[in-house]
């Protein structure tokens, strides 16, 4: 097992700008990992506060916000069909479920073959 190499063992903030950190941002939220969007915003905090940015920088990164934004708003309409699908199913399966009546093994009696 090799030991890791010195730029994956600092913290992201110190190794990416804030714009390729942004950047990486939105690349995540079009993939849907959102543990690494969390990372990513995370550490452009940790370097927004140790220092500012320039005006043109700062309309960059918020047109690539805007962007992860609107990944996020497609996630979460996904995320909410699928929630009622879900729920409409389970809608169905009770209503199957009650119109069967009970199962035999429901019913509390034992059947015991020979």
């Amino acid at each position: 097992m090799s030991a890791p190499s010195p730029r994956q063992a600092k913290p992201l903030h110190e190794t990416h700008s804030i714009e390729e950190l942004t950047t990486e941002a939105l690349e995540a939220a079009q993939a849907g990992d959102w543990d690494r969007v969390d990372a990513c915003y995370t550490a452009r905090g940790i370097s927004l506060a140790t220092g500012g940015v320039d005006r043109t920088v700062a309309q960059r990164l918020v047109t690539i916000d805007e962007q992860v934004r609107a990944a996020v708003l497609v996630a979460q309409a996904a995320i909410s069909g699928q929630l009622g699908d879900a729920a409409q199913v389970t809608r169905h399966l009770r209503r199957l479920r009650e119109s069967s009546g009970p199962l035999a093994g429901e019913s509390g009696t034992m059947h015991h073959e020979a």
